[in-house]
Formats: structure tokens, sequence, C-alpha cells
């Protein structure tokens, strides 16, 4: 007996990957009914009401996609499609409704984002240390930055300050994200930690142990801790140098039910050792000054302090040197390796699931790759050891290239760039490829930023200068975000679906100084922004 054309769909439906249904809809009432549902839909569909799921799309006539998130933690991709019924009713339509397990790929990406995010915090609060004098008064701001990129709610930096036979900390960063959540209690700074009940916590930390707990497993001695600070975990992490104790870095996180995960406590756990050395070059330079104010009548004293401040700045050159060092060996190596293979793996065409996590890995770490690169280029510029190679070229033949460089990413967004050439051709004697990687960049955010149709790019001389402008007419940027647009890590517009670091226009201020110009930004709210480059004919 012949199989009916239902019968066959709904044979065929079986083999789809993701939960799939066939919907009757009401025009007139927008009351539906499953015409037709694969096994596997019947299975996703637990744990989540989907009938005022589908009422609320379909009343709304909204049939965008969108996550839905199970009470099991299971994460759903659902979507619907235009399905045609030959001599199908006037006051019917059907569609097809399907539903997706993506909970392993959104993980990941959370993992991936939390790690990116990570990383900007702790090369932001490195970058504050270094070119702060006293680390003392650095400290706070920097590791505000760092708490700043994590899922913590609190930082504090604890100095080891032991009086005869008493364990005392100073407290010299005690930082939080709102004001709804307590300070450190003074006691932890006032008192011996042995008779405030927290031995245990000293033993650990003088054994190089970290201390991960929440207030359900503290001791009963120790639960006062839990109570002041109305905190759910705490993470306490040592800080050495040359296996000396010099205190305790820790966070405290007030949300229930959100442990830290094992790898996330293994990055935090190499923050310490930055921590250290910053730590103790603020010591070092402390007795230094020290003995510079009590012994400056005697000149013998005299040198050798000199002596001393001397040795610390070669110290401290040392560990920013080796920090660069450290970042691309040990950041950039492997990334590029597993970049590399997550080419040259070869997963067959019928593996789509597969196919999809190894592009995740691909783009996921060509995005870590590109921000580290970032950082390590800021850092290049500031300590002045980027390098000019001058050519002589036509500005213009420059600027049609970078339009070829960046016209893909215009098209995906369905924008125009209306270039307009200079109307005297002159020859310029800089460097092509900073100048064409500054354009790049103010081209790249004019797109991202902008809405509108289309973006102006304008070449014209203005006496032995030459000036690149690039207009985009999207929100503007007020007077008082323009002061520090320039900034590091400064992110204008930011709704959370634009890529970047905040470094680009840093870096791009940083590499027209360089070439002996400047980058001049003039915007108005509603109006759009005009970014300018202006270079002289030859670098003196």
């Amino acid at each position: 007996m012949p199989l009916d054309a239902w019968s066959l769909l709904k044979a065929s439906l079986e083999g789809d990957e993701s939960g799939t249904s066939i919907l009757s809809i009401d025009k007139t009432t927008k009351k539906f009914e499953f015409i037709l549902r694969n096994k596997l839909f019947d299975t996703l569909e637990f744990g989540f009401d989907l009938n005022s799921f589908l009422t609320k799309k379909i009343e709304n006539s909204d049939y965008s996609r969108e996550l839905i998130y199970k009470t099991d933690g299971t994460i759903l991709e659902s979507h619907f499609g235009k399905f045609t019924v030959p001599e199908e009713s006037k006051n019917k339509e059907y569609t097809k409704f399907c539903i997706k397990d993506i909970t392993a790929k959104q993980r990941q990406e959370e993992d991936i984002a939390w790690r990116l995010r990570f990383e900007i915090g702790v090369a932001s609060s490195i970058q504050i240390l270094i070119q702060q004098p006293s680390i003392r008064e650095g400290l706070p701001h920097a590791l505000y930055q760092l708490l700043y990129f994590t899922e913590m709610d609190s930082i504090f930096y604890l100095k080891y300050e032991p009086i005869e036979s008493q364990t005392r900390f100073q407290i010299w960063v005690n930082e939080r994200k709102s004001t709804k959540y307590p300070l450190l209690p003074k006691e932890c700074q006032n008192s011996d930690w042995y008779e405030l009940g927290l031995s245990r916590w000293v033993h650990k930390l003088k054994k190089e142990k970290t201390i991960h707990l929440t207030k359900e497993r503290a001791l009963a001695r120790e639960k006062w801790f839990f109570d002041q600070t109305q905190a759910e975990t705490l993470l306490l992490i040592p800080v050495l140098f040359e296996n000396q104790f010099l205190g305790v870095m820790g966070f405290l996180k007030y949300k229930p039910n959100t442990p830290i995960k094992q790898e996330n406590l293994l990055i935090y756990q190499t923050v310490s050792r930055w921590m250290g050395l910053f730590v103790q070059r603020d010591l070092d330079l402390t007795e230094i000054n020290r003995y510079k104010s009590t012994l400056e009548s005697l000149v013998l004293e005299r040198t050798l302090d000199l002596t001393k401040t001397k040795e610390e700045l070669e110290r401290a050159y040392r560990a920013k040197t080796e920090f660069l060092a450290h970042m691309s060996h040990e950041l950039r190596t492997p990334l590029n390796s597993i970049i590399g293979f997550s080419k040259l793996i070869q997963i067959p065409d019928s593996d789509k699931t597969g196919k999809e996590y190894l592009n995740y890995i691909y783009t996921g770490g060509t995005r870590l790759l590109n921000m580290i690169n970032e950082i390590l280029g800021l850092m290049k510029i500031e300590s002045g050891q980027i390098k000019i190679q001058l050519t002589t070229f036509k500005p213009e033949d420059l600027c049609r290239q970078t339009l070829e460089l960046i016209q893909p990413q215009a098209n995906a967004k369905g924008m125009d760039i209306r270039f307009k050439p200079p109307s005297q051709s002159k020859n310029l004697t800089s460097d092509s490829g900073k100048i064409q990687q500054i354009l790049l960049n103010l081209l790249s955010n004019a797109i991202k930023y902008s809405n509108q149709a289309y973006i102006e790019f304008d070449c014209h001389w203005d006496s032995d200068n030459l000036t690149i402008s690039v207009r985009d007419f999207g929100p503007g940027i007020s007077e008082e975000d323009q002061n520090r647009i320039f900034h590091t890590f400064t992110r204008l517009n930011d709704d959370g679906n634009i890529e970047g670091t905040g470094l680009g226009l840093s870096i791009s201020q940083g590499l027209a100084v360089r070439l002996g110009g400047h980058i001049e930004l003039t915007s108005q709210i509603g109006q759009g922004s005009n970014f300018k480059l202006k270079l002289p004919e030859l670098i003196k």
C-alpha cells in the first residue's frame, strides 16, 4: 500500500539533526496545532513551556531566531521556516519550527569570551603598574581594572605585616564593583588573624596554597568573615617573591551557587606571580628612598644609594622585557599551533557539528591572537621599539589598495565607501605599511559603528601636509568621550555585539605621532564622526 505525502514527510523529519515540527496556524485567531514532529523534538521540548513560547511568538508575528534556556541548564536555538502545502486553506498557513541543542557551543563561546576578557584585564593592569612610579599608588586602579574584566564582585590585596609573634595584614587595596557590597572588615587589618579564628587560612597561605572556600564549607570560627562581608565565595591567593611570603590577593563573590571553575581557578593563580614582582619592586624602591633621605649627607653612601637605584630601574626594565618575551612565546606560539592545526584537521562533510566546533576553535584562537598582537604592538610603540621603513609613493594609490582590503567588510554590512582622491597628485615619503594599518583601523571602526548606507573617504593636500579623512554617519561621540577616545582599552557605544579590545585608536595615534603627524577627531551626537589623519610630506 503506497504511503501518503504526510507519512513520507514524517519519515524524512526523523533524519534531521534538529528537533523539527510542522505547525498549522489559523491566520485569524493565531491558534496553532502540531501537524508533524520528529522524536528528537519530543525529547528536546521537555524543561520549558513550549506552548507559551510559541503562542507569544505567533501572536506577535515574531519568527526570528531565539535562544531558549531550559531549567536543567540546556540551551536551545529555535527558528522558523516557511512551509508550503499544496491547495492549503486561505485561512491557514503552515510553518516549520525547529529547536537545536547548542549547549556545548554556547558554553565554549562563553569560556573563550571569559579568557579573552581576563587576558585584557591582566594586560591593562600590568600596563598601569608599569607606568606608575609608585606601585602602592597605582595598585588600587590596576586591580580594579582587573576586577572589571572578571566575574568576581570585589578584590583586595593584604600586605603581610608581622608584628612580633602576631600575624597581621595591612589593607593596600579594597575595591568592589558596586557600593551595595560591603568593604573588607577592619578586623582583617587591625587584629591578629590567629585571634580572629583564621589560623587555618594563614597556615595554608604561607605554604603557598590557594584557598577556595564557600560559606557553607567554612568552619564555625570562620563564618563571621562571610557574615560581615555578605560573601558566598572566597578566593585567597598567596603572593610571593623568591619564596618569600609578601601578602594575599583576594576575591569575593556575592551571588550564591556560582562556583569558580577549576580551570579558571588556575588562571587566577597566575596573577599572583606578577603581583609578587611588582610588590617587591615597590618595597625595594621604598627602602632605597629611605636610604636616600637618611644618608644624603654622606657622599659614599649617596653613591651607594644611586647604585641601588640604578639596579632597581634595571630590574624593573628586565621585568617588563621578560613579561613581553613571556607573553609573546607562551601565548602566541601555542595559539599559532592551535590555529594552524585547526585548519589542518580534516572532518567529514557529514559531521556538521564537528566542523562547526572546529570553526569556533579557529575563530576564537584568531581573535585572541589578534588581541595579544595589539597589546604587544602598543607596548612596542610606547617603548619606542617601532621601526620606520621609508618609501616614496602616491597616497591615492595607497588609499585604493586599502579600499580593496576593507571592501569585503563593507560589503558584508551592505555599505558603500565613497573615495575622493586628491586633486593634486604628489609623492609622499613615509612608511606606507604603518599608514595603511592606521587607515584600516579607521575604516573598520566607521563600518562597525555606523548603520548608514555609506561612509566618506577623502584624501587631499594642504600645502606640504597630507590629510586623509574617514567620515561616518553613525551615532557620533560626545565631547566628554572625545577626550578619552584615544586612551587604551576605551570602547564607546559598546552593546557587547561589536568585536574589539579598545586598542585600535590608541595604536593608530601612536603610529601617526611616530610618523610625524597625528589624528584629529570632530564629532557631534547624532551626526557621525570625522577622523582626520594628518601627515607631513617628509618625516623630519
